[in-house]
């Protein structure tokens, strides 16, 4: 009986990898099959400035915009590897876009505490990635934010449960660096503080040893900015710099954040909406199977615990 559930057991973790490397497969295919398609607009407001970097022409000096420059330094690190073509751009965003599933993996293996459920969130995060409804195939700044935000979060959730100076600085750099790439990865930042803290304090970690390690990882979270805004100030252009993003940007927020987006939302076609309701439930429901028949996983049942 044992060696029969066993082999059951191993049957479908072979299944789920098979899976797994056929969906890979497909969506690299699909991706390499468009790497010549058109830049979208922000593609080529991105590859322009990139462009001007590699020319040594700093960002905020021809080109503006209301964004941290990191998108900019990403599109010109590409570019000076692949070449300054669409093709290149769009083979870098499929670097990117594996390596942000590899993180998913992980960090669903880690959370679940089966190779399953990382394959299964790996798998749904790149089907859904190449998805027109979310312009999956242009190289936004989301897929730079993703990045290292969940390299980030994976040095937060080790396994020893103690994370030493180097590693909270480093997610912290890490969360710094999604900033960089697009302001509103700011709210990831404060849950991860939120979470270090929370953790912290359930260790039982003293008032001063929690201090200080917020003050490492907080460290991190501001040296990427600090960095960019030493070199914009040494290039000449931080007052332009501080226009964009200071002066006209926070009030460009507002008005967008209560005047403009409620209206985009509203004419936002509601199949969108529904495809991603479906993906989630679809997601949820497998985490949940997973955890339940799945013995050794985070939150599974034993038989002792279904037979009370």
């Amino acid at each position: 009986m044992a060696h029969e559930i066993d082999r059951n057991r191993k049957t479908l973790r072979f299944g789920w990898y098979a899976l797994a490397v056929i969906v890979f497969g497909l969506v690299i295919a699909i991706r390499i099959r468009l790497l010549g398609i058109p830049l979208e607009r922000d593609e080529g407001e991105y590859a322009y400035a990139g462009q001007l970097m590699l020319q040594g022409i700093p960002p905020y000096m021809l080109a503006y915009n209301m964004k941290f420059p990191g998108t900019y330094a990403a599109y010109a690190l590409i570019m000076s590897i692949f070449g300054q073509t669409i093709f290149g751009i769009h083979l870098g965003l499929l670097l990117v876009n594996t390596a942000t599933s590899g993180l998913i993996f992980l960090l669903g293996r880690r959370l679940m505490n089966n190779s399953t459920a990382g394959i299964a969130a790996a798998t749904t995060y790149l089907v859904l990635s190449v998805s027109p409804s979310v312009l999956g195939l242009a190289a936004h700044a989301t897929h730079f934010v993703m990045l290292p935000v969940l390299g980030g979060t994976l040095l937060l959730l080790n396994e020893s449960g103690r994370q030493h100076s180097g590693r909270l600085f480093a997610s912290g750099l890490l969360f710094g660096l999604s900033v960089l790439m697009k302001q509103p990865a700011v709210f990831f930042i404060v849950f991860a503080a939120i979470y270090l803290v929370f953790e912290d304090v359930q260790r039982g970690f003293g008032l001063k040893s929690i201090l200080l390690r917020t003050l490492f990882f907080s460290t991190g979270v501001i040296l990427p900015l600090g960095i960019a805004s030493f070199f914009l100030w040494r290039a000449g252009v931080f007052d332009k710099f501080w226009f964009w993003l200071g002066t006209l940007g926070a009030g460009w927020g507002w008005r967008s954040c209560w005047l403009v987006q409620p209206a985009n939302a509203r004419q936002h076609n509601r199949s969108h909406w529904l495809s991603f309701l479906l993906s989630a439930g679809f997601v949820s429901r497998l985490s949940f199977s997973i955890s339940l028949f799945h013995p050794g996983s985070a939150g599974s049942l034993s038989p002792c615990r279904r037979c009370n």
